[in-house]
């Protein structure tokens, strides 16, 4: 087979200078999948379920192509050249003929690609791919593909999310049973099981979902909703006795109606917080029992 060659002018060695913020040769930039394919994660043996979020072995990008420069907002045609920094053809000077060979491969392997500083012109074309989650203006209307992984914010954001857990696990942990105990009704836990069962299954409540435990923890319709709930178990109030009404069961006076079909422990905790008078003297009265 007859080798196409490339021909260039001028001096081989000249590479025209970019503005493009790239000048850290010692950088490394790590790109990753955005999306995940269901066809590639491997099945629980017991379960049948497929497991974790990995990606395709190889995933290649474009290397060539057209696309809307960010940096002057003009549609421009893009090559990834072999040596060349710049990937716009109207800055390739002395290139008349590119074959494939002659082209940067643009492959992510497992969903990662590692690009290092000094290799311009393949993080210039990775940015400026119309699937890069950074991509300000697009020439194609694509989803994302991609993204740069921003290692300090990543970190921080892990940080974080290890205070909130340990704080989360703190309040779990060390709240008294008369704080735990109307929250964990809310998330679903049997309040009637043992304290050291309850205590158990609010801490892995915590440890599942931290950022909701610890805004919710405070919520104050927890004790109201809870409130509500031990009254109408203990039957000290009745929705059942008189269709329609909320009574106390002793003496069946009406408290107020009930719409049939409604939440009531939690309708009675949004009335409250609206302030009804009626809802809330029926919730000062449970207090005191």
């Amino acid at each position: 087979m007859e080798e196409t060659q490339v021909k260039k002018k001028g001096n081989p060695n000249f590479v025209k200078k970019q503005d493009d913020g790239l000048n850290d040769f010692n950088k490394v930039y790590t790109f990753v999948l955005t999306k995940t394919y269901e066809k590639y994660k491997p099945v629980d043996g017991d379960t049948g379920m497929r497991t974790t979020n990995p990606y395709p072995p190889l995933y290649k990008l474009p290397s060539e192509g057209r696309t809307i420069d960010d940096a002057t907002g003009k549609n421009r045609m893009w090559r990834c050249i072999k040596g060349f920094d710049s990937i716009w053809q109207d800055e390739q000077e002395g290139i008349e003929v590119v074959t494939l060979d002659d082209l940067e491969d643009l492959v992510f392997i497992d969903g990662r690609m590692i690009v290092k500083g000094f290799e311009k012109n393949k993080l210039s074309a990775l940015f400026n791919q119309d699937s890069y989650q950074g991509k300000k203006y697009k020439k194609n209307d694509v989803p994302s593909a991609f993204r740069l992984v921003d290692e300090n914010l990543d970190i921080n954001k892990a940080l974080d999310s290890l205070d909130l857990e340990y704080e989360a696990l703190k309040i779990a942990k060390e709240c008294s049973d008369e704080e735990m105990l109307p929250f964990a009704h809310v998330l679903g836990i049997d309040t009637g099981a043992a304290t050291n069962s309850i205590r158990r299954d609010f801490i892995m409540k915590a440890k599942s979902n931290p950022q909701y435990f610890v805004k919710y923890f405070v919520d104050p319709k927890n004790e109201i909703v809870y409130n509500v709930f031990k009254a109408l178990n203990e039957n000290i109030i009745s929705a059942s006795v008189i269709e329609g009404k909320l009574v106390w069961t002793e003496s069946r006076k009406v408290i107020m109606d009930i719409p049939k079909g409604s939440d009531i422990k939690n309708d009675i905790a949004k009335l409250v917080m609206q302030g009804d008078a009626t809802a809330v003297t029926l919730v000062e009265q449970l207090k005191k029992m």
